[in-house]
């Protein structure tokens, strides 16, 4: 036997016996053989799939022949292509800043372009595109005004007109990112190798926020390897394509490009969705070679955050892998192709098919004995080699970690068995609706679905249905007892069905809740219905100087400082500013009042906030130049383009400490723009007094800060960091402490934070409210607008600085 066909034939043994197995435990003295043949063929498919993923997971262990590393700067003029229809900008505009700013550093980034290719229809989405990625040195935008035949329809519309000019194209989608040198070497392997017309990268998936995109980014990591080396390893020269993360040679890809809509209406007519797997077996099929480097470092993507567009996304690609049934058999494809579009076609069937085979023989339509158990029970533990395989690739290469590996391999396995059963339910409904004849249509991936109140009920429905098609039969032919057991033996299938409402909740809410963001999204609308800001729409206190008559004009005051100060720093209107901790918006919208030129970006952990603020931007006629964005600017990346302005109204305090939050605003200002931080700080560098160290913890606390700094301290690091000191002005004179309600916050703070009720965002505004007030009547505290300048020459931030290597 040939290297090359031995998993086939072990595939094809290890589902064969099973399938005998299964044959043999059929009782056909009490079974209709019409039932039996059709749930033999059933059994088949589905074990025939696993056996194979199994083996190629087996294959992964080794990993794929490493491609033979080439030296130099690569040859050819690259376009890399974002392709973008609807989803949220700025996380592209981050990415594609970084890239850009990493390429003018390395000797292929002369011939290097970065395109983003729009097909966004909505005209206020497109002037934010407009004005976002126009901001971006070094990147070309282009919005199609006529949008025709989805992303393919977008490359062949950039083939036409810049085609010409480049000898290779990385196509990514939006939520896609990639690092310079993975694609230096990529593009150095194509250079060398003149019949390779696609080079696949491996993907990784980014870290998420919510349980579910960590559950899909464990899983991946878990399984991801050992099946792209595998698959590496069989594939070959013929592997396949998953339309996003890959290099294309720009002369092949145009000779496939134009894919002719399928007859007939859609869903198995019209558009070809699945487009990817097509153009990889045309690449084929016309003599390149498509290849897959498995190595993920650099490579990543996005995985959706929740079930919603989970749901959506999977019944959009189970459409489009349906309408592989129409051309798998197309005339001068490959058997390596046929084999990736069959796979394809089975991932969504074999859903149906385990439905199937849960309510034939759980009701006893299907009589079993007990070598059809154990045949089944051999086939679902087939679903465990490949994770079995990636747990002993990742303690080979994560030796000390054992243990975490463990764990996360436990985790990992318990959760999504328990889900698997409303995934099974979900691409059995999916398969359903194509076949019913209804077209999925197109949403873009980061659109929100409706309905997530209801979401679940139907999995629940339908469990009740599968309960009572198992045990209704027995109840009505044998007995109770039989119907019992019935039910027991499909119970893992029910069960989780019967629980989807309150799983899928679990899976979309946050893996670690952030305490800061969950304060503000709790409180926001307190604050700004107590606090009396109006149009200033201000969370921070109010300043009663000179002249301020109302709790509105109080309440803005802060703003027209920050306005005054920055004038003062620059001598005129920056042309990018950027919020850190923008809250609503209030300063922005002011000082976009101030500025009409002015673009502005505010950044702040709070998902109502950021929704507040946007909704109080489009109020204003301001969208077009005031975008927000949820995101904790400590973190990188999380830079959408050079500031020239930065301020910080009340929100440096919530960095881990003043050094992270200094270096943190270093990466979203240009050389030498202009830092405005207004906060409270501690008023002297001394050693507390342990009662006055207890209020100021209770402060921190209660308000959920990351640190109270004292204004020397700050400066010091400021400047030890290259910053140099504008203007320091203390505002505590500004402060009214004597409010009603901070006489009444005396009483009731420190019998709020006596009694623990601080845990909840109320009490615990109360409790840091009160400490806060009782530090300022101490002399401890001043409400601080510091000034700083950043060095005019600002090293990239760690991990641009890793990749420009």
């Amino acid at each position: 036997m040939s290297r090359a066909a031995w998993p086939l034939f072990a595939a094809l043994g290890l589902a064969g016996g099973l399938a005998s197995l299964f044959w043999a435990g059929i009782d056909h003295a009490t079974t209709t053989p019409a039932l039996a043949v059709l749930v033999l063929v059933l059994f088949t498919l589905n074990a025939l799939a696993l056996a194979a993923a199994g083996v190629t997971a087996v294959m992964g262990l080794r990993g794929a022949q490493p491609r033979p590393a080439q030296n130099g700067p690569p040859p050819d003029r690259c376009a890399i292509l974002w392709l973008i229809c609807g989803e949220p900008p700025e996380p592209l505009a981050q990415r594609a800043d970084m890239l850009a700013r990493t390429l003018r550093l390395r000797p292929e980034g002369a011939r290097t372009q970065i395109f983003i290719l729009s097909d966004t229809t909505d005209p206020v989405a497109v002037a934010t595109e407009r004005a976002l990625f126009g901001a971006i040195s070094g990147v070309v935008y282009r919005n199609r005004t006529a949008p025709q035949g989805r992303k393919p329809g977008n490359l062949s519309d950039w083939l036409a007109q810049y085609g010409g000019q480049f000898d290779t194209m990385l196509v990514l989608d939006s939520d896609s990112g990639f690092c310079a040198r993975k694609l230096a070497r990529m593009r150095r392997i194509i250079a060398h190798d003149p019949a390779l017309g696609l080079l696949q990268a491996g993907i990784a998936l980014r870290p998420g926020s919510s349980r579910l995109a960590r559950l899909q980014r464990l899983s991946a990591r878990l399984t991801g390897p050992v099946f792209t080396h595998g698959l590496a390893r069989l594939s070959g020269a013929c592997a396949n394509y998953w339309g996003h993360n890959a290099l294309l040679r720009v002369d092949a890809y145009r000779s496939v490009a134009a894919l002719p809509d399928l007859p007939g209406r859609a869903p198995f007519g019209g558009p070809v969705l699945s487009h990817d797997f097509i153009e990889a077996a045309n690449l084929r099929a016309a003599g390149w070679d498509i290849r897959i480097l498995p190595d993920t470092r650099g490579s990543f993507e996005d995985a959706p955050e929740t079930t919603a567009t989970h749901t959506r996304r999977d019944r959009r690609w189970a459409q489009g892998n349906l309408q592989h049934l129409r051309l798998i058999g197309g005339r001068g494809l490959h058997m390596g192709s046929r084999l990736h579009l069959l796979a394809g076609i089975h991932s969504y069937l074999s859903a149906p098919v385990w439905l199937a085979l849960v309510v034939l023989l759980g009701s006893g339509a299907v009589h079993a004995r007990l070598e059809a158990v154990i045949a089944l029970a051999a086939t679902l533990a087939l679903l465990l080699v490949p994770k079995l395989a990636g747990l002993v690739r990742l303690r080979g290469h994560l030796a000390r970690k054992s243990g975490l590996v463990m764990r996360a391999f436990a985790a990992e396995l318990a959760v999504s068995t328990v889900i698997a059963p409303i995934w099974m339910l979900q691409r059995s409904g999916h398969v359903a609706s194509v076949l019913a004849g209804r077209d999925t249509g197109w949403h873009p991936s980061g659109s929100r679905g409706a309905g997530a109140r209801h979401r679940g009920r139907g999995a629940q429905s339908a469990g009740l249905v599968i309960l009572l098609a198992v045990m209704g039969p027995q109840a009505w032919l044998a007995s109770g007892a039989s119907a019992a057991l019935s039910g027991a033996m499909v119970l893992p299938v029910v069960g989780p069905l019967m629980l989807a409402p309150w799983l899928l909740a679990w899976l979309d809410a946050p893996a670690r809740p952030n305490r800061v963001a969950q304060y503000y999204d709790a409180s926001t609308k307190r604050f700004l219905a107590v606090g009396g800001s109006g149009a200033a729409l201000a969370i921070h206190r109010p300043l009663w100087a000179d002249g301020i008559a109302t709790s509105e004009q109080a309440a803005g005051h802060v703003n027209t400082l920050i306005g005054q100060a920055a004038m003062q720093a620059t001598g005129h209107a920056p042309r990018h500013v950027c919020d850190l901790g923008c809250g609503v918006g209030g300063t922005v919208f002011h000082l976009a009042r101030l500025w009409p030129q002015t673009r502005f970006s505010g950044l702040t952990l709070s998902g109502e906030q950021v929704r507040l603020a946007r909704t109080y931007a489009e109020w204003h006629g301001l969208a077009d130049r005031c975008h927000f964005l949820q995101a904790d600017f400590t973190r990188q990346p999380n830079l959408l383009t050079k500031a020239d302005m930065a301020i910080a109204v009340e929100s440096h305090v919530h960095a881990p400490s003043a050094k992270a939050f200094l270096q943190a605003a270093l990466a979203h200002l240009a050389p030498g723009g202009v830092l405005v931080l207004v906060d409270d700080m501690l008023s002297d560098t001394r050693t507390l007094a342990p009662t006055d160290a207890r209020l100021i913890d209770s402060f921190r606390k209660g308000w959920r800060l990351g640190h109270v700094t004292p204004c020397d301290s700050i400066v010091a690091q400021a400047e030890g960091l290259g910053y140099a000191t504008v203007a320091r002005t203390d505002l505590s004179q500004h402060l009214h402490l004597t409010r009603l309600r901070d006489r009444a916050l005396r009483v009731v703070g420190p019998v709020v934070e006596w009694l623990g009720l601080d845990r909840h965002a109320l009490f615990a505004n109360m409790v840091g409210g009160n400490a806060l007030t009782e530090s300022y009547r101490r002399g401890l505290m001043r409400y601080t607008l510091l000034v700083l300048r950043a060095p005019e020459a600002v090293p990239l931030p760690r991990g641009i600085a890793d990749t420009a290597a």
